[in-house]
């Protein structure tokens, strides 16, 4: 919602007794199950994941503030909200390597991405590897293998090559596990893939730290009114 719609949405909530908190640092804390409603500022998306998140700046949602609740809200001037759930879907199969190259070289994701996506701190690349060591992940370390298969994902949401049809429609999903995603917030809060009324996501290495959500676990992300799975749908 814009300025004015956030304005209302404060107001609606004081006058039933709520507090609308603020998340201004990383987008994804605002999934936390302790968080009962949380607004993300755009001070969020440019500052501990700035790099990840600078998807943001270059979306429709620009300048856009966003509310997430952990029961349902019911605020003047939202019509369609997402919807989180945890979900047993997993894929029939995921991507050789020379199909995760095929994704990144798709023009839609070549026109789509932010300059400073490829702009990587060094540090970053400690961080995985700590975190791959953490997990008990022995194989030789390649953060350039570990940053192709994240721009792959945000790829497939952006032109999928690799999704189920769901009640006729095209539902694109998560093309590797929580190590190999990156930004998922993007996915979760309709930055990426808003076209697509339901897809099934991973959380990224951040989800799981700083939003406690599980590693590895698909959830279905659906806009309110589109087709409904029930969050759940057959495991392949």
């Amino acid at each position: 919602m814009d300025l004015q719609g956030l304005k209302e949405a404060k107001e609606n909530l004081q006058d039933k007794g709520m507090q609308l908190n603020d998340e201004d640092y990383i987008p994804c804390r605002a999934l936390k199950s302790s968080k009962e409603i949380v607004y993300v500022t755009h001070q969020a998306w440019n500052s501990f994941c700035k790099r990840r998140t600078s998807w943001y700046w270059n979306s429709e949602k620009t300048g856009m503030f966003l509310i997430a609740s952990n029961t349902s809200l019911d605020l003047p001037g939202i019509e369609h909200p997402v919807l989180i759930t945890e979900s047993n879907f997993k894929p029939d199969r995921l991507p050789s390597s020379d199909e995760i190259t095929q994704l990144v070289q798709l023009e839609k994701y070549q026109k789509s991405k932010p300059h400073e996506w490829d702009r990587i701190d060094p540090i970053e690349k400690d961080f995985y590897q700590r975190w791959l060591k953490h997990h008990g992940l022995n194989k030789p370390f390649d953060f350039d293998e570990i940053f192709l298969t994240h721009s792959a994902n945000h790829a497939n949401f952006l032109d999928p090559t690799f999704f189920i049809i769901l009640n006729e429609a095209k539902v694109p999903y998560s093309i590797a596990d929580t190590i190999h995603v990156c930004s998922s917030c993007l996915e979760f809060f309709h930055i990426l893939g808003k076209q697509w009324p339901v897809k099934y996501v991973v959380p990224c290495i951040g989800a799981v730290k700083f939003a406690g959500l599980p590693m590895n676990h698909y959830f279905e992300v659906k806009t309110s009114g589109a087709v409904n799975s029930g969050g759940r749908v057959p495991a392949f």
